[in-house]
């Protein structure tokens, strides 16, 4: 194993790590899904309503409620909810 090779695989184990860190052990799993969604979407400025609704069957003025409404419980870090907030606005 040369140099290279021993540095990818040291980055593959530390990104598998922090990866298995950040699992949150959310009690209500359809909440879990909602912020792993929200969160995989806030990049792009959140999700569409078509995508809402085809994952969640909802509005996506509901999805942005429930997501707030199970926030708090959560374990998301404050850059993670900075991101959420400025994707899923409250005051629409």
């Amino acid at each position: 194993m040369n140099s290279r090779e021993y540095r990818q695989l040291r980055q593959r184990r530390r990104a598998a790590l922090l990866a298995a860190n950040r699992k949150r052990n959310h009690r209500d799993i359809e909440a879990e899904r909602l912020i792993e969604f929200a969160v995989k979407w806030a990049p792009y400025g959140g999700a569409t309503e078509e995508e809402i609704l085809v994952h969640f069957g909802m509005t996506r003025c509901r999805f942005i409620e429930r997501l707030w409404q199970v926030i708090p419980e959560s374990n998301c870090v404050d850059d993670e909810m900075s991101r959420l907030a400025s994707a899923y606005p409250t005051d629409r």
